[in-house]
């Protein structure tokens, strides 16, 4: 039997840093964190996200990115993961530009759980360049990335870190970029559920050594 979930919200800050980096890194919405869960042999998983942003006119403009995401479990610990996006951009005192930007393609395996409050799980895979790179959608070249997720819960409380990798071909794009995130949710079972996120990454730019950060909190 096969079972649908449909999402319609994407963190804009992941969206945005994927549209940079051409890696997608997609965690479970409305979350940056990803989460060790895997969807559970023949059980299919659709999510539709979707960011606008509105940058600093005289330089970043605004854009949107609108990124579809289909996951099959192919195990009870094993995911397949498809994601392409379609991008928006309207730089300052430039046309805009849209269209189809990078396709990723992941393997997302549980590796351990204990049946109980701990288990670990690693999702990596490659970014296809789908994307016309001479409009700036994509970098042009296959680029891989990486994810290694821990996940504890004690039932009222879950907390969740990751640290990941992405190999960058975009020019003037830093061409490897580490990210690191931290959550803390309430029950996944609640139908509301509180949380607090923390994540920062390594500047795209090749020039500035100052990591972005990102701390945040919702209902």
């Amino acid at each position: 039997m096969t079972s649908w979930r449909c999402v319609s919200t994407m963190p804009a800050a992941l969206a945005l840093l994927a549209a940079v980096l051409a890696a997608p890194a997609q965690a479970a919405h409305p979350f940056l964190t990803e989460d060790p869960g895997t969807q559970g042999k023949g059980n299919t998983e659709l999510e539709l996200g979707f960011a606008a942003d509105q940058g600093d006119p005289s330089f970043g403009g605004r854009g949107t990115l609108f990124g579809p995401q289909l996951t099959y479990g192919v195990a009870d610990r094993v995911d397949v993961i498809v994601q392409g996006f379609w991008q928006t951009q309207t730089p300052a005192n430039v046309p805009t530009v849209r269209g189809v930007a990078n396709t990723a393609i992941d393997v997302k395996w549980r590796f351990f759980d204990d049946g109980g409050s701990l288990s670990f799980a690693f999702r990596g895979g490659i970014d296809l360049p789908t994307g016309d790179d001479t409009k700036g959608l994509g970098g042009g070249q296959v680029g891989a990335h990486g994810i290694v997720v821990a996940g504890w819960s004690d039932g009222d409380i879950s907390v969740y870190a990751n640290a990941g990798y992405a190999r960058v071909r975009q020019p003037g794009v830093r061409p490897h970029i580490g990210f690191f995130s931290v959550a803390v949710t309430g029950p996944d079972t609640a139908p509301l559920r509180t949380f607090i996120e923390a994540a920062t990454y390594w500047n795209t730019d090749p020039a500035v050594a100052q990591w972005p950060a990102i701390a945040r909190t919702g209902l």
